[in-house]
């Protein structure tokens, strides 16, 4: 999708008065398709101050956002927010250099007057009016889901209604800029430039905002911004009352994603379509909607800005109340309303409203004890600021807190998402073998996420972690640490199958202790054990003997039980050709192999516990027979999914 721009004379102007140095920067590179819109952005905030404790850089290219915001953290910088491709505000760390990767270049703040003092200082923006609507699932969301419900790339437990279930790690915030094309409502308002420029300006501060929360309680928060402009619809969008805004929003999201479904699916699509571009754990859609000129600041209905509780999207007006609130004042309503997308309730007093003190909301189902409805005081708590109560932007409370996610029930100072840990599963309790051979034990690891308490949920929604497994730990009789090596060649989610190969160990009893490590860098909190004993090779076959017996030969097997592959290993004479099969317990034959010893004297084979059509057999006692040179060996299997 290529946004709409105001024409090539107008982005001329722009790069004509820019400073010179900038001219660089902002000039797309020869071969590379250019998107006006975003290069405008890419001026105004480079001509704007970066947010207190923050440091502006700038990326010249057009690379993938997702590895770009990858590599410049990877280098060591925290990102708080990012408008993509080309502006990413850092934080600083005090102590720690890093070295910008090629392609990046820090922006010296211009002199550019910040917020007015009355903005960040109204004691309540929204006057007592209503601006939180009750949470709304799409009508078809399995028609959406990925195989087995899940979404590639999210957090551990999501699914595509997940879209920003607690406010941790990377937020991807897609701004539209929907405009009238007048065939059902008269255009009365267009969006130009530096309109769009004062709703960037102003996501970027309200957003910094939410990073510099999580920064002082140890929590990873960025948001990363694309913008889409120029969304025709049919209606004009300040016309329409919020009963009815599914229609325009409805029209934009068509023409951004091309196709035509009811508007809360297409928003959930386009919410997801965001954060698998940005490489993000959550998303979000902000509306903006065009209204400087309004006497009122407010649509028909007398709402202003609003969100649905728990997304996945929410509208801002440029214009908000009866005073004259344009651009840079935009800040603090994004900042409030990011909060309700993350299942924070309001606290304010409303001239009409449901977000009663002893209501809970959220993942871990706070309460809401520092509202002011029905009465200040009246859930036992003294009210304190927060950007929900009166809309304070620099402050926010713990009841806010624990409803987006980052409740501490603990006490001890780290958030309760951010102490989850895994287990290690293997496959064998216990396992027995012929000593003097390599040993090949498999398993699981399974991230433990804390259980979905959200009432708007019913207290059954998807259990999500944040974390996922990072490595899987064995030690043998106490001895020191050894790594399991995971099956699809890298822990990065929350369910990992892994396999240890563990040396030729002498005859004996073993015991064998799992770990599993998180992302979170916490060690399982039970760690299992297998029990492997090694027996003494068979003496080898007497001289002489004349009738064919299974001396001389070795077969092992494992592990079993096993919930999936069983490993063989037959040692014998070099050459020596037979069969092997598989049997049920009615006798039915499932699985038939030719073998051949080769010239090493060991054939090694993997059945996978599936029919030769492919289908997984249940579980259950199988028997395994293999005659080879006239020798029958027979073993049991156990398969347990």
């Amino acid at each position: 999708m290529r946004f709409v721009s105001c024409g090539f004379a107008r982005k001329a102007l722009l790069l004509a008065f820019a400073p010179a140095a900038l001219l660089a920067a902002a000039a797309p590179r020869a071969g590379l398709a250019s998107d006006a819109s975003a290069w405008e952005a890419a001026l105004s905030l480079t001509n704007a101050p970066a947010p207190p404790g923050l440091r502006a850089i700038r990326h010249d290219g057009d690379d993938d956002p997702a590895p770009t915001l990858d590599r410049l953290e990877r280098a060591g910088f925290q990102v708080a927010v990012a408008v993509l491709p080309h502006v990413y505000y850092v934080r600083e760390r005090p102590g720690v250099s890093a070295s910008l990767p090629p392609g990046f270049a820090f922006i010296e703040d211009a002199s550019v007057a910040s917020v007015p003092a009355s903005a960040a200082a109204a004691p309540d923006l929204f006057e007592g009016r209503g601006d939180i609507l009750p949470h709304a699932a799409p009508r078809s969301p399995s028609a959406r889901m990925a195989p087995a419900g899940a979404v590639a790339g999210l957090p551990f437990g999501a699914r595509w209604t997940d879209t920003s279930e607690f406010m941790t790690g990377r937020v991807a915030v897609s701004i539209l800029f929907p405009e009238s094309d007048g065939t059902t409502d008269p255009n009365r308002y267009d969006w130009t430039p530096a309109l769009r420029d004062s709703v960037i300006r102003s996501a970027v501060r309200g957003l910094a905002r939410w990073s510099a929360f999580a920064a002082k309680r140890g929590i990873a928060l960025s948001f990363a911004i694309e913008l889409h402009a120029g969304l025709a619809t049919r209606y004009e969008p300040i016309d329409r009352t919020v009963s009815e805004e599914n229609n325009w929003i409805q029209d934009a999201l068509t023409g951004l994603l091309g196709y035509r479904s009811d508007a809360m699916t297409l928003a959930y699509d386009a919410a997801n379509g965001a954060r698998s571009r940005l490489g993000a754990q959550w998303s979000t859609l902000l509306f903006a909607v065009q209204n400087d000129t309004s006497s009122t600041g407010q649509f028909p209905d007398g709402l202003i800005s609003h969100a649905l509780l728990g997304g996945p999207f929410f509208v801002t007006p440029v214009k908000n109340g009866g005073a004259a609130l344009q651009g840079a004042t935009l800040d603090a309503y994004i900042e409030h309303e990011m909060a309700h997308i993350f299942w924070a309730l309001d606290e304010h007093l409303p001239f009409s409203g449901w977000w009663a003190c002893s209501l809970t909301s959220g993942y871990f189902n706070f309460p809401n004890f520092n509202s002011l409805v029905p009465a200040a005081g009246y859930c036992g708590t003294v009210p304190r600021q927060c950007v929900m109560k009166g809309n304070y932007p620099d402050s926010v409370c713990i009841y806010t807190e624990g409803q987006i996610g980052w409740a501490d029930r603990s006490g001890n100072g780290i958030p309760d998402l951010l102490e989850t840990r895994a287990t290690a599963y293997p496959d064998s309790e216990q396992y027995r073998a012929v000593a003097g051979f390599p040993i090949t034990l498999q398993g699981k690891a399974l991230e433990i996420a804390l259980p979905n308490r959200n009432p708007y949920h019913y207290f059954i929604g998807d259990t999500i972690s944040a974390a996922h497994v990072d490595s899987v730990l064995y030690r043998i009789n106490g001895g020191p640490s050894n790594r399991a090596a995971p099956d699809d060649g890298v822990f990065d989610s929350g369910r990992e199958y892994f396999t240890a190969t563990i040396p030729p160990l002498p005859p004996g009893n073993y015991t064998v202790e799992w770990e599993a490590w998180n992302s979170n860098g916490l060690p399982s909190a039970t760690n299992l054990t297998t029990a492997l004993a090694l027996r003494a090779p068979a003496p080898p076959a007497g001289v002489g003997e004349g009738t064919p017996s299974s001396r001389g030969l070795d077969l092992r097997c494992g592990p079993s039980p096993s919930a999936g592959a069983i490993r063989f290993f037959l040692r014998g004479k070099p050459g020596s050709e037979g069969w092997g099969a598989i049997h049920d317990v009615r006798g039915r034959r499932v699985a038939r192999w030719r073998l051949v010893i080769p010239s090493t004297g060991s054939a090694d084979w993997v059945w996978s516990g599936r029919v030769a059509g492919g289908a997984t057999l249940p579980s259950g006692l199988y028997f395994l027979s293999v005659q080879i040179d006239g020798a029958v060996l027979k073993r049991r299997l156990v398969l347990s999914h």
